[in-house]
């Protein structure tokens, strides 16, 4: 998968999902774009704002590093930040 294709996994494809990817990376909404195409990659410092948020693009850039026996490790990881999430959802429910 390549790093477009993980960015459309993970945002989508509307224009809301370009300016997102635009405040995570403070790049202009053309770059965001062209990387959204496929045009271009992003820069190492703006594909690293990226892994911080995406976890396709994070398995993506194991995948193409010859990594992917540590995309178990990172879905674990995935999960658990999802199962935080839904902690926090029940604790708000019994506060209301």
């Amino acid at each position: 998968m390549s790093i477009a294709m993980a960015m459309l996994a993970e945002w989508g494809e509307s224009s809301s999902a370009r300016k997102e990817v635009g405040r995570i990376t403070a790049a202009n909404e053309r770059t965001v774009r062209n990387w959204f195409e496929g045009r271009n990659g992003p820069s190492g410092e703006n594909l690293v704002a990226l892994v911080r948020h995406s976890d396709a693009v994070f398995g993506t850039v194991l995948e193409l590093s010859g990594r992917q026996a540590l995309l178990p490790v990172a879905g674990i990881l995935g999960l658990r930040d999802q199962l935080d999430a839904l902690v926090h959802a029940i604790d708000e429910l019994r506060v209301h």
